[in-house]
């Protein structure tokens, strides 16, 4: 879910996953599975409730990116469906997480497009930033 703020700026959550060998360390964007019954747009608005305390116009999905992740030792295939959302700065907060999202869910950011094309630290979807400027880009006159 890309939750953008009035200036175009995105959140993203801290993550800090331990792993063998170190943690793994990383911003995305706020999201969570498909529960069964449930459309991809229904899982967005859920996961935007539960997790921030956000009931918003979502829209999309405005991208669709198929991949593989390590969770808890295996390897998953997995689909993010990404959708929209405006939200003022000063609304989102971690609220209503489970045990094991406090543990790894740590804190939030906003981030602009220029930040995230220089971070050093790992932000996925790795092209992020080249997403932002498409969004503004999109929203500018002519």
């Amino acid at each position: 879910m890309l939750v953008l703020d009035p200036a175009g700026e995105v959140l993203l959550i801290r993550f800090v996953i331990p792993r063998p060998g170190g943690e793994f360390v990383f911003w995305a964007a706020p999201g969570g599975e498909i529960e069964p019954g449930e459309t991809p747009m229904q899982a967005a608005v859920r996961e935007l409730q539960e997790e921030l305390g956000l009931t918003l116009e979502v829209e999309g999905p405005i991208r669709i990116q198929e991949n593989v992740f390590e969770h808890e030792g295996e390897l998953r295939a997995n689909t993010d469906y990404f959708f929209k959302a405006d939200c003022e700065r000063e609304k989102p907060r971690l609220i209503g997480l489970t045990e094991s999202e406090i543990a790894i869910m740590k804190e939030l950011r906003w981030w602009s497009a220029p930040q995230l094309e220089v971070a050093e630290e790992r932000v996925f979807p790795e092209d992020l930033h080249d997403w932002l400027n498409a969004i503004a880009a999109a929203k500018r006159p002519g």
